[in-house]
């Protein structure tokens, strides 16, 4: 806004008025603001859902394998004897 706008709308409504408005203005704009930061963080959310299934799927493949080696290890335990 132009100093000249300010000017002419607090010489014309008043100076508690304009505030108002300029208030109102302000939390338009920061309302506005938070809903495309929101927008944003369920963007991300998602892709950190979908990134965390893709590790719980590896995590489980890694645990199939680990009971096959320790299977074999007891099989071999026994053979040794210890």
């Amino acid at each position: 806004m132009d100093v000249d706008v300010i000017q002419t709308l607090v010489s014309s409504l008043g100076f508690p008025i304009t505030m108002v408005g300029a208030c109102g203005l302000f939390i338009w704009k920061m309302y506005q603001a938070q809903l495309n930061d929101k927008e944003r963080l369920y963007t991300e959310l998602g892709k950190a859902n979908a990134a965390n299934e893709k590790f719980a799927e590896i995590i489980g493949t890694y645990t199939v394998k680990l009971e096959s080696i320790e299977s074999k290890v007891d099989k071999i335990q026994d053979k040794v004897g210890a």
